[in-house]
């Protein structure tokens, strides 16, 4: 027997501690090459907010953030070192966790294992552990909800109040995932007639993460006097309107001029999605008023134009829609500590993300053969509720904002793949043939 058949047969008896190792090993090759904590116009936003919760402040909070990804932050004393580190702890926990879902899933563990060393391997995620934003921590969280949601599925575990404070969180940490907890609620109802289990499923699962959401929106309605989980919501709707910016009402035609005047101003180097903010200085400059009130007055201007343009509307959401599955790599090119790695490691992360990018569009074309499935043999599998779940985020997403849109996939990405094995393991047994 040769070497890595030894090494083989050492980690599929010791699986868990193979992936820890694997992990911490990418993790810390990443980090040797690149040696740079990322951030971007979001994460001030994030900072800001953490030193209001380390002062215990928050009066006058204008409300741009959720407070869930913050205390991470506070937590490490707002140091971006210590926040990495917390992040890439995350990162090898989550893989940790995902072998663990796989398994209860009903992979067998040799299949659970080479898929997870393999994401292990999958760099993009390893640079949003070395950034200052929330997509590691939303991952990990994303991960643990259908860990100990699949676990209760099988009897496996009764969990319920661990699952409810997760997606509670998750809330906390982007309220746009209000929906989730919502959905696993309706499938923990699949199959049961009893209204007391009803009841009792729907106080564990929802309460928590509605609780949290409605309660931050209070405390935003204190500070801004507007009810709502976080006030980006009317500058987000209007990137959706980036393409028919001025085919508005009379009400808002100014408004609608000036953001079509940035949109068409040649000068600028920006994205198209990102043309509101181009605009936002004179538009505050304008209307006078304040962030909240200006996203209010976005809104407003967004539900009209887009009740003028739903054709329009409806193509512009299509492209956020497809951005949605694209793949993700938010790092600094020019800010490698070690000369020329920079170029290794791009070729590298452009292969992993065209393989990815296979497995998304294959995941997608899975998405209404799961659901008829689902329905034909009324057995909810885990493929069936993933695929629910990321494609009612993938819709949701592309109805609110035009913009970034692939960062919205990446906590979900593991489970795309997940889903998709899951479904080949399928395929195979109807071919008598096991994984």
């Amino acid at each position: 027997m040769g070497i890595p058949y030894k090494i083989w047969i050492w980690a599929e008896n010791n699986p868990l501690k193979a992936i820890l190792i694997a992990g911490i090993f990418v993790r810390l090759l990443v980090v040797f090459l690149y040696r740079h904590v990322t951030l971007y116009p979001d994460s001030e936003d994030y900072i800001v907010l953490a030193e209001r919760i380390l002062s215990l402040n928050l009066s006058g909070y204008e409300g741009q953030r959720s407070p869930g990804y913050p205390l991470l932050l506070a937590i490490g004393n707002i140091s971006h070192i210590v926040t990495c580190s917390m992040q890439l702890i995350a990162g090898t926990v989550n893989l940790l966790l995902f072998y663990r879902l796989s398994l209860s899933s009903g992979l067998s563990n040799k299949v659970s294992l080479i898929t997870t060393l393999l994401l292990c391997c999958y760099i993009p995620a390893i640079f949003f552990e070395v950034a200052i934003l929330t997509e590691t921590i939303t991952l990990l969280s994303i991960t643990l909800i259908f860990y100990l949601f699949v676990r209760i599925r099988i009897g496996q575990s009764k969990q319920y109040i661990l699952l409810s404070l997760t997606c509670g969180f998750l809330v906390l940490i982007k309220p746009f995932y209000v929906f989730l907890p919502l959905l696993l609620f309706l499938f923990s109802l699949s199959g049961n007639t009893s209204i007391k289990t009803v009841f009792f499923k729907s106080i564990y699962i929802a309460i928590v993460p509605v609780i949290f959401f409605l309660g931050w929106s209070y405390v935003n309605k204190v500070n801004t006097g507007h009810f709502t989980s976080t006030t980006f919501y009317g500058f987000n709707l209007a990137q959706n309107c980036v393409s028919f910016a001025e085919n508005t009402t009379p009400e808002y035609a100014e408004i609608g001029n000036i953001y079509a005047k940035y949109r068409d101003n040649s000068v600028s180097d920006k994205e198209a999605a990102m043309t509101i903010w181009e605009a936002y200085p004179e538009l505050e400059a304008k209307t006078g008023l304040s962030f909240p009130g200006l996203s209010e007055k976005l809104y407003d201007y967004s539900i009209a134009t887009i009740r003028m343009n739903p054709a329009a509307y409806i193509k512009q959401a299509f492209v956020s829609w497809r951005d949605f599955w694209k793949t993700s790599l938010y790092w600094e090119y020019d800010s490698f500590a070690i000369s020329g790695a920079n170029d290794i490691v791009l070729y590298i992360c452009y292969a992993e993300r065209v393989l990815l990018q296979l497995i998304k569009i294959l995941f997608v074309l899975l998405i209404p053969y799961n659901i008829i499935s689902a329905i034909r043999k009324r057995r909810v599998e885990p493929q069936v509720v993933i695929s629910i779940i990321v494609f009612t985020a993938s819709v949701l997403q592309a109805m609110i904002t035009y913009g970034t849109n692939s960062r919205f996939s990446f906590p979900f990405e593991m489970l795309v793949v997940l889903a998709v094995i899951l479904n080949l393991r399928n395929i195979r047994i109807k071919n008598k043939r096991f994984i």
